[in-house]
């Protein structure tokens, strides 16, 4: 069976120590079958990420989780000895400026602050229907 472990890493990192990285975490795992042999795809450029792929081959089906389990742990470790680091989703803010004197849309009435008006129940019934 094969095993495809999806591997995103930051923007930034030098893909061949990835790559190279990932071949050896599959080389040293002694549940991975040597042939057919391991593979280590880089599939693109993600929104946060540059993605690979490491392609293992297993023996046994039901090994799978505990062999991914494995790999992905030695995986992380690699990465952390190795300065490689793992992103997470992150996103720029862009505020537009706007006109800041309040004009009478942001003014509520009499001048009181919008939390503190109190409208009567009889009102209030009228505006829902």
């Amino acid at each position: 069976m094969r095993l495809r472990i999806p591997v995103g890493v930051a923007y930034g990192s030098d893909v061949p120590l990835v790559m190279r990285i990932l071949k050896e975490v599959a080389e040293g795992n002694l549940s991975v079958l040597s042939n057919p042999p391991s593979s280590v795809l880089f599939l693109g450029f993600g929104e946060s990420s540059l993605n690979f792929e490491l392609r293992v081959w297993i023996r046994d089906f039901l090994d799978r989780f505990r062999i991914q389990s494995e790999l992905n742990q030695t995986i992380d470790s690699r990465f952390r000895s190795e300065g490689v680091e793992i992103p997470f989703p992150q996103r720029d803010l862009h505020v537009r400026s706007i006109d800041e004197t309040p004009g009478p849309t942001l003014t509520p009435p009499g001048d009181r602050r919008p939390d503190l008006i109190v409208v009567p129940r009889k009102e209030k019934d009228e505006e829902e229907d």
